[in-house]
């Protein structure tokens, strides 16, 4: 996107976390576009500008979005490591599908009809449809 833009335009973001994966890439290529007199809105924001006291806003919302997600990291990391230690039964990710007598009864409905069919009829999606005749094979 960034090689898409030109100068005048307007970049719009939803949320100034969202626009980079850390603080120091986000200060740089607020920047290199902010050089480029390429305006910069964030909608939780407002429009970021080019002078010292708007550059320092950048700098400390962006620092507190980063501290915010390490602890959000640090917090699920903890919570993983309490239950694997207190529940024998911890799984991490998703469950896995299973075959049951619903799952059997999607895949026989699939044989004779459409994925998108078969989707509609039991109200799921058509990627549940292929993962469920994916069970089954």
């Amino acid at each position: 996107m960034v090689h898409l833009i030109e100068p005048n335009d307007t970049l719009i973001v939803t949320m100034l976390d969202r626009f980079a994966r850390n603080t120091r890439e986000a200060l740089n290529l607020i920047d290199d576009l902010l050089k480029e007199k390429i305006m910069i809105k964030v909608l939780n924001l407002g429009t970021i500008d080019n002078t010292p006291i708007g550059r320092m806003i950048v700098r400390t919302l962006l620092s507190v979005a980063e501290m915010e997600r390490d602890m959000i990291i640090e917090r699920t990391q903890a919570g993983k490591i309490f239950a694997r230690q207190h529940n024998p039964n911890y799984k991490e990710g998703r469950l896995k599908r299973k075959k049951d007598s619903r799952n059997m009864a999607i895949f026989e409905y699939s044989n004779s009809h459409t994925v998108k069919e078969a989707a509609e009829a039991f109200n799921i999606s058509p990627r549940t449809v292929q993962y469920i005749k994916k069970l089954f094979r």
